[in-house]
C-alpha cells in the first residue's frame, strides 16, 4: 500500500539526441548555444498537457502532471506537437544562419526522443521549488539511455500501457501495430521492459479529432 505522501504521475520527458555530439562538433559554440536554447524554449512551450516542469536538464524538458492520466489522444497530440515544433524550431535556422544550417543541421543531425511513463513521486519542497523524489523519478533518468538505435521516437514504458484501459482507442491514435519492443538492463532496477515506435510512423493526428 502507497504511502499518502506518495502519488500517481505521468511523465513526459522529450529529449534531443545527438545533443553531444553536436555540442563538442559544432565549432561555432554560440551558434550551438542559440540553436538549443531555442529548441527547448520552444519544446517546454509546446504544452497542451497543461504539465508541470520539473526542471530543464541541458538537453530535456522534464515534464509531469499528478492526478488523472492524460486521454491517449491527449498523449499523442502532445507528442506530435513537441516533435513538429522541435523540427519548425530547428528548420528556422535554415533561414537565420544559412550557411551554419547546412553545415551544422540540414543532415538532422539532432532529432527529439520522448519517454512516456505513468508511477509514484513523493513532492518535497526545497529552498521553495517542488522536487519529485522517488524510484520512478531515478527510472525515467535512466530510460534516457537506451538501446533505440531511432533518432525521433517515443518511448512507452509497460508501467503507462498497463494503464491503457480501451487499446480500441490507442490504436485510432497511433500505428500500435508499427510498436516494437525493447528492453534495457538498469542498476538497481535490472530488465526494464518498454514498447516505443517512430514519431515518423504516428499517424498524423487531425485537428477535427
Amino acid at each position: 500500500m502507497k504511502s499518502k505522501s506518495v502519488i500517481p504521475v505521468f511523465f513526459c520527458i522529450p529529449d534531443i539526441t545527438g545533443f553531444t555530439k553536436f555540442i563538442t562538433s559544432t565549432d561555432d559554440t554560440e551558434f550551438a548555444h542559440r540553436v538549443i536554447s531555442k529548441a527547448l524554449n520552444k519544446v517546454a512551450s509546446a504544452n497542451i498537457l497543461e504539465m508541470s516542469i520539473a526542471e530543464i536538464e541541458g538537453d530535456a524538458v522534464f515534464f509531469y502532471k499528478t492526478g488523472r492520466l492524460p486521454a491517449v489522444k491527449k498523449v499523442a497530440k502532445q507528442c506530435q506537437l513537441i516533435y513538429s515544433t522541435f523540427q519548425e524550431a530547428i528548420s528556422s535556422f535554415e533561414q537565420s544562419d544559412p550557411e551554419l544550417y547546412a553545415k551544422y543541421l540540414s543532415k538532422n543531425q539532432l532529432g527529439i526522443k520522448l519517454i512516456v511513463h505513468h508511477g509514484h513521486v513523493s513532492l518535497m519542497k526545497i529552498n521553495g521549488r517542488t522536487k519529485l523524489m522517488g524510484e520512478d523519478v531515478i527510472l525515467v533518468h535512466k530510460l534516457l539511455k537506451n538501446s533505440i538505435l531511432d533518432p525521433c521516437y517515443i518511448l512507452l514504458t509497460n508501467q503507462y500501457l498497463a494503464k491503457l484501459k480501451d487499446k480500441k482507442v490507442v490504436k485510432s491514435w497511433f500505428h500500435w501495430e508499427s510498436l516494437k519492443k525493447g528492453k534495457d538492463r538498469y542498476e538497481h532496477f535490472g530488465i526494464t521492459n518498454y514498447s516505443y515506435i517512430s514519431l515518423i510512423d504516428c499517424k498524423t493526428i487531425s485537428k477535427s479529432k
